[in-house]
């Protein structure tokens, strides 16, 4: 395969030698239709065909997928929105992730990056080549609405990337640079969004849609940022019922699979459970739908550091391993504008807002609290529950600690003996894979 001109030098950037290899099959583009089927390689210069837009931004979004199953499975475990209950290879916990600790020197991390990395830059990189290639003209094979629903699509997905690496990782590393703070991928994300958002001219109820989800990336990455304002118009955009999600598949393929989903399936995994979660104890109180929680008689498939064999209480939101897991939602946006809203001491407002997410949930309506302490506690309990497995948690956690917002997490989701984390590693780090064979990261 002709070289995609990448730096050989970074472990990161070799890894994606290969990444179109699985991309130039696919046919017809749908918001999130992006299964793939391997063909070998392709020549460098059949990529930069307008023709194979399509394709390549199915691949990009395979390549998503595939970060998020990395990134949400194990940060669940470390944010406890799970609990270990067995497996530490394959499909597993393993014991450092089981106590918390997410180490540069974890060679088992390696993966979680090498994976994100390629999503981001898979998409960036279709995205240079559909600018360079540019629209075609009339009478080409494709047509010009469908290469501008392909850009289109090329930057949101580009954008849920960046996101993704800004949220989860604890500095950034862009195409075999130096390190540089993990914000920087939540600004790119921002531009990316930004661009998404001004294409026009493609199909209507594509661009629709594509730009809603922009909006809604948008939000999330401004509020990051501190962008409050910002954020809240974005957020404002988007209707509450509203849920753009990323595809997976169940055909054989553990890279198409839904990596949390997939681990609990019982044959051949109970990897993780529910039991000693906050979200258990939550719906057993409340029965809130968002929080589904299956009983079982069962325990998990082998005995844990912390406490031998555990019961397997498995989640029920990913059900099966062709899952869906939501890149955005109109729900999510209220509760950005209920945050925004509290940061200015509104908190009726701020409940007003969650009590409309809560409404297209079919949970019940929270009474406004009496203090701020009380208001920015169930703000957090609602992003947690909103946003569970969505690989989201670990970075809402990691900037409120940061900002040393009021309000308590629960004590089930922190170290301590009830949640039987020794430590909580709130990010990513840099792994050794990329340390060792990127010639701008010293030592």
């Amino acid at each position: 395969m002709t070289n995609l001109h990448l730096r050989p030098e970074s472990v990161t950037m070799r890894f994606f030698r290969t990444v179109a290899c699985g991309a130039v099959l696919i046919t017809g583009l749908a918001a999130c239709d992006t299964e793939v089927t391997n063909p070998g390689p392709v020549q460098d210069q059949f990529l930069s065909d307008r023709n194979a837009a399509t394709a390549m931004v199915n691949g990009a979004g395979r390549a998503l997928s595939s970060g998020i199953n990395w990134i949400g499975y194990t940060g669940a475990a470390v944010a406890r929105e799970i609990h270990p209950a067995g497996s530490t290879g394959s499909f597993g916990i393993t014991n450092r992730w089981q106590n918390g600790e997410l180490a540069v020197d974890d060679g088992d991390l390696n993966t979680h990056w090498e994976q994100a990395q390629r999503a981001r830059w898979q998409a960036e990189e279709a995205l240079r080549r559909l600018e360079a290639a540019g629209p075609p003209p009339t009478g080409s094979l494709q047509t010009p609405a469908a290469y501008l629903n392909a850009l289109q699509l090329a930057y949101v997905y580009a954008g849920f990337a960046n996101r993704l690496l800004g949220e989860n990782m604890c500095e950034a590393v862009i195409d075999g640079g130096p390190i540089v703070p993990s914000a920087t991928y939540l600004t790119r994300a921002e531009s990316l969004f930004t661009k998404a958002i001004a294409v026009t001219g493609g199909t209507a109820a594509t661009m629709t849609t594509q730009s809603t989800a922009a909006y809604g990336g948008r939000a999330s990455v401004r509020l990051y940022l501190g962008k409050n304002s910002d954020a809240a118009t974005d957020a404002g955009k988007v209707s509450t019922a509203f849920a753009f999600n990323m595809s997976y598949f169940n055909i054989g393929d553990d890279d198409q699979r839904n990596r949390i989903a997939w681990s609990i399936g019982n044959t051949p995994y109970r990897a993780h459970t529910q039991w000693s979660t906050w979200y258990n104890d939550y719906k057993i109180a409340t029965s809130d739908p968002r929080v589904p929680i299956t009983t079982t008689t069962l325990l998990g498939d082998a005995a844990i550091e912390c406490c031998g064999r555990v019961p397997f209480l498995p989640e029920a939101k990913h059900t099966t391993s062709a899952s869906p897991i939501r890149l955005t939602s109109g729900r999510e946006m209220r509760l950005v504008e209920a945050e925004v809203k509290l940061r200015s001491n509104d908190v009726d407002g701020a409940f007003a807002a969650i009590n409309l997410a809560r409404s297209n949930a079919n949970a019940a309506q929270l009474a406004v609290p009496a203090t701020a302490d009380e208001a920015w506690r169930l703000l957090k309990r609602e992003r947690g529950i909103e946003l569970w497995l969505e690989a989201r948690r670990l970075g809402d956690m990691r900037r409120w600690k940061a900002a040393a917002t009021p309000g308590a997490l629960d004590p089930l989701e922190l170290p301590g003996a009830s949640s039987h984390l020794q430590v909580q590693d709130l990010c990513f780090p840099v792994p050794r894979s990329e340390r060792q064979t990127n010639p701008n990261i010293p030592g």
